[in-house]
């Protein structure tokens, strides 16, 4: 399927912080990601973000059209360079018809985000704020890291605001348990980027298996 989007000619680069889309405007394909990070999002009434997840490479967004949504029901923006091909709703559906494998693959990557946003959703409900960030490292340090001479080091400078939203929590409570996450010795901020330094015991926190 990667393959499909790869040769298509639609490919737009994105620098951190551009918008790719907003909310409640027309759905028109699927963006795929060759390189970098997006986070999908919805705004509140008062202007809050609420951060539903981060796309990375190889992952597909802005699918509402395939449901029948004429507008995007949430928003889209880079969180660093981020390198998209989008492939027309119509151009798809031709390929679809032509090639029916390609929309099981489709279907397998949306039933695997919609797992991931549920398992988010139960997260919200039945874990304290302090598991909810132990999970949000342990995502971190498996999707978007790399390895150096001091351990995982989190390759995404994400605000404490976003960290707060994914979380589902207030920015001063957020501020206040990685702030015991690195007197406990879990984790290291060195600049605007974090370090995991005890996975097994962020796993545990978190209740993670």
């Amino acid at each position: 399927m990667d393959q499909i989007f790869l040769k298509n000619d639609a490919q737009k680069m994105y620098k951190k912080g551009d918008v790719i889309y907003n909310e409640d405007t027309p759905s028109f394909g699927l963006y795929y990601i060759s390189e970098g990070t997006v986070k999908i999002f919805m705004t509140e009434r008062n202007g809050r973000e609420v951060i539903l997840r981060l796309a990375g490479k190889g992952d597909i967004f802005g699918h509402g059209f395939l449901f029948g949504d004429r507008n995007h029901n949430d928003s889209a923006k880079a969180v660093e360079e981020t390198h998209c091909h989008f492939l027309d709703g119509n151009e798809f559906q031709h390929l679809m018809v032509k090639n029916p494998e390609l929309g099981v693959e489709i279907m397998k990557k949306i039933g695997k985000e919609l797992n991931f946003v549920q398992g988010r959703c139960i997260d919200l409900i039945k874990k304290s704020v302090r598991e909810r960030l132990a999970c949000y490292f342990h995502y971190m340090a498996k999707n978007h890291s790399e390895q150096n001479d001091k351990g995982t080091k989190i390759r995404l400078q994400l605000s404490r605001e976003e960290i707060a939203s994914i979380i589902g929590t207030a920015n001063e409570t957020a501020i206040r348990f990685i702030s015991e996450f690195k007197e406990m010795g879990l984790i290291h901020e060195e600049g605007r980027f974090f370090h995991i330094l005890d996975h097994d015991r962020i796993a545990s926190i978190g209740r993670i298996h």
